[in-house]
């Protein structure tokens, strides 16, 4: 009896040492896992209790209050070198794991992003993550069995969960997604300023040419060649800002002659202010229907020449120059040609219009329109604008059609962006399933009066250029 039971409790000591050593082994396994992956954490935490153990407690937190101390002295006195070197840091590390990994399991579980298989629940895991004062992103590798579908559909789910303005949603590689979190939008803390003038003509890339910024602060750009521009938006969303912008990206290219301009202005106020900009002011300038309907022949007949010329010379793609100018053509409200002006004009001016927009952009010409309803039975010439922005809009209606159908799917939430933030607007770019959010550079009426006179001073300065070389000319065939 006795033996057997020495025999039991041998058995049972011996059991339980296994299951500590494997549980030691474990947690060894698991801390060093842990340490490899996030090497910052566990080095503080090793520093903090390799300090206990040293100096002691009492002096390990003298020293805490020291440096909380130094650290709100350092934020107060200079802000921006805090958050480059430590805000940033601290910003992260505790969103990182109060934000996000304290509750992850729960929220996966709870948004319907867990693979459950064998009764086994399989997690999404959090692979990085970075901040900004306005964002927090978030790079997770799906399980096997996931798409970047359930992700898209969880997004307003997730958003609630973490408590963000914002969510954007996308694939990164395969089985990688990225969460884009608006913590607070950056549009009411950054003014957006005018777009800046290139100093030279070589300094311009037509394909992306920077009118505002992005939510994430990055340069939005559009394009002037290749394709052609359109921006929709109610009455002080802002749209002004397309055109101006754009001027403001082309300033030099516009004093050299690479850049023609063309103004049809049926409000005859938004555009004529600019008219110094033209390279003739009578010419290429239009208010009135019968003006427009006249202006918009006369450059179907200049692009059938022009069409001619380049067949001939077997060219096929336009660079802007002098010689061979990027005919701009800027149109402030499509709605009066398209809708509102008499229909045997309106009809001619239709024609002319769609002349241009299939046949125009590879030859140079390129139409700038901007509409106030982009409604189908208004806006009918959408689909011949490649690159479309969207501004503030009554409804979900109106941004689909201002920009393409099932636009509000993807995120344009143009309906959505209130009266205080004018400028703001949605755009969908090449290669990009989600809409671009970004504000246009707010353009003062000094900023045109600096446009004008930079434009003037730049052509004086050629034209006193080009009289000084062929006063040498003279001089030296004299």
């Amino acid at each position: 009896m006795g033996n057997t039971i020495l025999k039991w409790t041998a058995n049972l000591l011996f059991s339980l040492a296994g299951l500590i050593i494997v549980w030691a082994l474990k947690s060894i396994w698991y801390g060093a896992v842990y340490a490899v992956r996030h090497p910052r954490t566990s080095t503080a935490l090793g520093l903090v209790g390799g300090a206990v153990l040293l100096l002691g407690w009492e002096t390990v937190v003298a020293l805490v209050g020291l440096l909380v101390i130094t650290g709100s002295t350092w934020k107060a006195a200079h802000q921006g070198s805090w958050d480059r070197f430590v805000g940033e840091f601290l910003r992260t590390w505790l969103r990182r794991w109060w934000t996000y990994r304290r509750v992850w399991e729960r929220v996966m579980r709870r948004c319907g992003l867990v693979v459950e298989v064998d009764d086994e629940i399989h997690y999404p895991q959090i692979r990085k993550v970075s901040t900004t004062p306005f964002w927090d992103r978030l790079a997770i590798d799906m399980q096997v069995g996931q798409e970047i579908g359930e992700w898209t559909s969880a997004g307003e789910k997730l958003r609630h969960a973490f408590n963000g303005e914002r969510i954007a949603v996308r694939e990164i590689k395969p089985r990688g997604v990225e969460l884009s979190l608006m913590r607070r939008d950056p549009f009411l803390h950054v003014p957006v300023p005018a777009a800046t003038m290139p100093a030279c003509t070589e300094d311009i890339d037509y394909t992306a040419l920077p009118v505002g910024l992005t939510e994430y602060l990055e340069p939005f750009t559009v394009s002037v060649v290749g394709g052609h521009l359109s921006g929709a938006g109610t009455a002080g969303s802002g749209k002004a800002g397309v055109e101006w912008n754009v001027f403001r990206a082309l300033a030099p290219a516009i004093a050299d002659g690479s850049v023609r301009l063309t103004f049809i202005d049926p409000k005859g106020v938004e555009l004529r202010q600019g008219r110094a900009l033209l390279q003739d002011q009578e010419r290429d300038y239009a208010s009135t229907a019968p003006a427009v309907k006249d202006l918009l022949a006369r450059l179907v007949d200049d692009l059938e020449e022009l069409k001619e010329e380049r067949g001939e010379a077997g060219e096929r793609d336009h660079v802007p120059s002098p010689e061979t100018p990027l005919n701009l053509i800027c149109i402030d409200e499509l709605a009066p040609l398209l809708a509102y002006w008499p229909r045997a004009t309106r009809d001619k001016i239709e024609d002319s219009l769609g002349i241009l927009l299939t046949q125009g952009r590879a030859l140079g010409y390129i139409v700038i329109g901007l509409v106030q309803e982009p409604t189908k039975d208004i806006f009918r010439v959408r689909d011949l604008f490649q690159r479309r922005l969207g501004l503030r809009l009554p409804t979900e209606d109106h941004t689909d059609a201002a920009l393409t159908d099932k636009a509000v799917d993807r995120g344009a939430g143009c309906h959505n962006i209130p009266e205080s933030l004018p400028g703001v607007c949605f755009a969908l770019a090449d290669g990009e399933k989600a809409a671009i959010r970004a504000r246009l550079g707010y353009v003062r009426d000094q900023d045109i009066a600096d446009l004008i006179a930079h434009v003037q001073r730049l052509r004086e300065a050629a034209r006193f250029e080009a009289r000084r070389t062929a006063a040498g000319e003279e001089k030296e065939a004299a």
